[in-house]
């Protein structure tokens, strides 16, 4: 009878693959099933609005070629998982097929949300999530003169910019009155619809859709919660995602909005484990839970989750499965970072300023098309927006990290000639963590794990075969620790 461990995958997105990658690497010799009902290989979904905007092909959005699974010795299953018996350790396909796993990962991802009104049936309105749905939005494009776009996230923002460009009317709707209320505030959202304004697009805050009209099945026209009847042929849905945490409930696993787990990404059941967009996180300081949605976040999840299935973490390590939450702060500061419609944007933990008595922010000198701010928790620095300009923003990232008090500086912090990256560097404070590493480097460093392999920045981006020129930026320190990450980010100038 083979001893060899049994690990089972849900889902083929970045945070399965990145797990699996990581499973073969540290076990040559173990078993490894891949279960998905997603037809296409992983593929970077950043990338999406680049190749909606015709600036990517369609064979550069896939992360990964189509031998991988035969290459990295995976036994792929198309199908559907309905139900998991946490007892026996068989996960049931939708075939009536059972798969026995020792561990298991779900990675499965989340759906679309959509709205709750009339004619969301008819032909030309499109959710914006698989490579389906871009797909279907292309081929009715030549159709198309005006489009109504829904959501106040990036993605809606995305979306609208893209199509803009491409020379189509779009009128873009949000519920409330903020761009990304989750971490943009008032300020820099303005800043940032103002752009879109000046674009030609319009956008209309607070205003929803209460109907989609159409004609002989193709949409024609909305309706607005102010009354407003907008005609357009094409209407695109971007309003947040929904973890599929159904048959994950139905099996005894923890759930709220997505599936809870603890430092270890772990569940509820000892043998199986979670990462991406399928859980839900909360946060340090209000204990809010959300779902993140991103990429990077997914990457980091799905390399601890794989560490601990293989349990190669120790006791002392930040996400060693069941760690105090406090040791690992440090790496939930995730580096967020994108074009908010031609502005640079970065922003790191905390970015709206909370109620809660003890904290202070510090907004730089107003400048044109510029706004940075950190937000201080008795003097403690846990979280910086930068927008229009990003310079020193890894160097934020360290402090925030490593929870430097900003006290005896806090009145120099935007000026001109004073350097950060120098200043921290008199205080001996450790390098910004950016990746997840198996081991702690020494006791006074246990918050220090970063894993810096030798692959340069051009090396990685020539790999994967991707056009450098799309999509997000992210400082080539960062993407430097990324192997499993997009090469279609940007490689920024700035920190």
């Amino acid at each position: 009878m083979s001893t060899q461990p049994s690990y089972v995958v849900v889902g083929n997105g970045i945070a399965g693959i990145t797990a699996a990658e990581l499973l073969r690497a540290e076990d040559a010799a173990c078993s490894i099933t891949i279960i998905a009902d997603d037809p296409h290989p992983a593929y970077y979904r950043p990338a999406l609005k680049d190749y909606l905007g015709g600036r990517l092909p369609e064979e550069k959005l896939w992360a990964r070629p189509s031998t991988y699974y035969r290459e990295q010795r995976i036994r792929f299953i198309p199908g559907r998982i309905v139900g998991i018996d946490t007892a026996q350790h068989f996960a049931h396909l939708h075939n009536g097929k059972r798969i026995a796993y020792d561990k298991m990962l779900l990675a499965n991802g989340a759906r679309a949300r959509s709205l709750s009104c009339a004619g969301l049936d008819l032909a030309g309105v499109s959710t914006l999530r698989s490579v389906a749905d871009y797909q279907e939005i292309l081929r009715r494009l030549q159709y198309v003169n005006r489009v109504v776009v829904v959501g106040s996230g990036t993605l809606a923002l995305e979306s609208a910019e893209t199509l803009r460009h491409r020379g189509y009317e779009v009128t873009h709707l949000l519920r409330g009155k903020t761009l990304w209320s989750e971490v943009l505030d008032p300020v820099a959202s303005d800043m940032v619809l103002h752009e879109e304004r000046r674009d030609g697009i319009d956008v209309r805050a607070g205003e929803e859709i209460t109907e989609i009209v159409g004609r002989n099945g193709q949409v024609s026209a909305v309706i607005t919660t102010r009354g407003e009847h907008i005609a357009c042929e094409l209407v695109l849905i971007a309003v947040g995602i929904e973890p599929l945490v159904d048959f994950i409930r139905a099996s005894g696993i923890a759930c709220g909005r997505g599936v809870k787990v603890d430092n270890g990404m772990r569940t509820s059941d000892p043998h199986i484990y979670t990462a991406g967009d399928v859980i839900e996180t909360s946060d340090e300081f209000t204990g809010r839970t959300r779902v993140l949605g991103q990429w990077l976040p997914a990457v980091q999840q799905a390399q601890v989750a794989a560490y601990n299935m293989l349990g190669l973490l120790s006791p002392h390590h930040p996400f060693y499965a069941g760690s105090p939450r406090a040791a690992r702060s440090a790496y939930m500061n995730y580096y967020n970072a994108t074009l908010l419609y031609g502005l640079d944007f970065v922003s790191v933990g905390m970015t709206t300023h909370p109620k809660a008595s003890g904290y202070e922010e510090l907004v730089a000198e107003p400048q044109a098309r510029n706004y940075r701010k950190v937000i201080l928790k008795q003097g403690i620095i846990v979280g910086v927006l930068m927008l229009g300009q990003r310079a020193h923003a890894l160097a934020f990232k360290r402090a925030i990290d490593h929870r430097v008090n900003f006290a005896a500086v806090a009145d120099r912090l935007f000026a001109g000639d004073f350097d950060l990256d120098d200043w921290l560097d008199q205080q001996n404070i450790p390098a910004p963590v950016l990746n997840i590493s198996k081991s702690v480097q020494s006791e006074s460093y246990t918050r220090v794990v970063v894993d810096t392999p030798t692959l340069s920045v051009e090396e990685n981006v020539e790999g994967t075969e991707l056009h450098a020129s799309v999509s997000r930026i992210i400082p080539e320190k960062i993407l430097r620790t990324l192997p499993a990450a997009p090469a279609l980010v940007l490689v920024g100038q700035n920190g």
